[in-house]
């Protein structure tokens, strides 16, 4: 739990409250994904083919590494200044190879979630015609056989 003491003076209920709302909606503001798009929604699936269609929406929303430019970290002090500066510049120097190798992996990730999607609507198809295929079996069996 988390105590914001202010002047001595716990402020927990007030100020918590606030920065909290502010946190959610500022992370709202940043995510693409609902809060929906959990690894935790498939859980909720009611059979195989539901748990299949969730996972592969999920593959979809994440399946892209982000080249996205990001805060360096560093630490405090004069050492922790010069080693962020030496991250700056040796990121600028190599940032083209990790773009190119992240759009390589992103185009292998699309592939493959491209033939699950492909191999999981065959199946589906495949059952369907199976099932079709053993009502006919089932209606012709006892059209040939009377019930007792």
């Amino acid at each position: 739990m988390m105590h914001i003491i202010v002047a001595g003076k716990d402020e927990t209920v007030e100020i918590g409250g606030e920065l909290t709302r502010r946190a959610a909606r500022h992370q709202e503001a940043l995510s693409p994904w609902a809060t929906t798009d959990s690894a935790l929604s498939l859980k909720a699936s009611r059979d195989m083919a539901d748990y299949l269609d969730r996972y592969g929406k999920l593959m979809r929303l994440r399946y892209a590494l982000c080249t996205d430019p990001f805060p360096i970290p560093g630490k405090p002090g004069l050492a922790g200044t010069l080693m962020k500066k030496l991250k700056a510049i040796l990121w600028k120097l190599f940032r083209y190879q990790h773009d190119r190798m992240a759009h390589q992996q992103n185009a292998i990730n699309e592939l493959v979630i491209s033939v699950q999607d492909f191999q999981n609507s065959a199946f589906t198809q495949r059952m369907a015609a199976l099932e079709q295929r053993v009502k006919e079996l089932e209606a012709e069996i006892l059209l040939l056989r009377p019930p007792l």
